[in-house]
């Protein structure tokens, strides 16, 4: 399931990218050398190359902890210290001698906003909301570890950085074409130009709304469907550590603390994660509970 969601995934950003083509070669017009525009035309072949170079080594860069770094930097996670780091160790302290995972070094980081969550990123970061060490037990937080540690034994972590890599092509599109449209508001007003400007980009925007409902929304829906089934593999993952009577009584907790609404047949196909009741029903029948 992950190879088929890697390969959509870059058939599907690799047509959303081609359709930023007109937009680019406008400003290429502009901006480059009629001599560098005879030079590509000349070689067929090269916006291929430079689409799939603009989607592939963003998620490889991800791969690599610098990059992992820089994103837990940039989203104001604090290595844990002092009492923090002492909870979080004896939590996962059980989770590394049942998984036999006494050799490998893992980097623990909290969260301070104010929610109850916690996620694992890259290779062996761990992430803990503030939150939790008030409400939860160190019991319940080895639960809510042992799952962590499913998504990055079973290497959902690497995945995701990769499917968020390989989409940075297109965001970085979206972000140049909203600059033009900001600078539009002042080029409108030149006659003749003004008009042939405001005609393209309705075009454009005609063209990207239709391709991300084409080709963005079932990518979005397969993706979330994959999601969900690596949220219950890591909960079987933490059941098999024998941890699933304490991943259960996190989640019952968190779902006390949160009192998630039901959701309905589209809301639970746009959740990345599965009803929690299902969850805790799965872990009951795994652990015998």
């Amino acid at each position: 399931m992950s190879a088929l969601l890697m390969i959509v995934s870059f058939f599907v950003n690799y047509m959303l990218l081609s359709l930023w083509s007109p937009f680019f070669l406008l400003l290429a017009a502009f901006l480059l050398p009629p001599q560098t525009i005879r030079t590509l035309d000349a070689n067929p072949g090269w916006q291929e190359w430079l689409m799939t170079v603009l989607i592939l080594v963003p998620g490889l860069l991800m791969q690599l902890p610098f990059f992992q770094r820089v994103m837990i930097f940039t989203s104001g996670w604090k290595s844990a210290r002092g009492p923090y780091q002492q909870v979080l160790e004896q939590a996962l302290e059980p989770v590394i001698q049942r998984g036999g995972l006494q050799g490998e070094t893992f980097h623990l980081y909290v969260n301070p906003e104010k929610s109850f969550n916690a996620c694992a990123l890259g290779d062996n970061n761990i992430i803990v909301n503030e939150p939790m060490f008030q409400y939860f037990t160190v019991e319940e937080l080895s639960g809510i570890l042992a799952h962590e540690m499913g998504h990055l034994q079973k290497g959902h972590t690497w995945k995701l950085l990769l499917l968020c890599g390989m989409s940075t092509a297109n965001r970085a599109c979206f972000r140049i074409y909203s600059l033009f449209l900001a600078l539009l508001t002042v080029l409108q007003f030149i006659p003749i130009l003004g008009f042939i400007l405001v005609f393209f980009c309705i075009v454009m925007n005609f063209i990207l709304r239709l391709g991300n409902w084409l080709l963005g929304w079932p990518l979005t829906l397969f993706n979330r469907y994959c999601s969900r089934q690596d949220e219950y593999a890591a909960d079987a993952y933490a059941c098999q550590l024998g941890l699933g009577p304490e991943l259960y009584s996190g989640l019952a907790k968190l779902d006390s603390l949160y009192h998630s609404p039901q959701l309905g047949f589209f809301g639970k196909m746009l959740s990345d994660h599965p009803a929690t009741d299902d969850r805790l029903e799965r872990i009951r029948e795994q652990c015998g509970m």
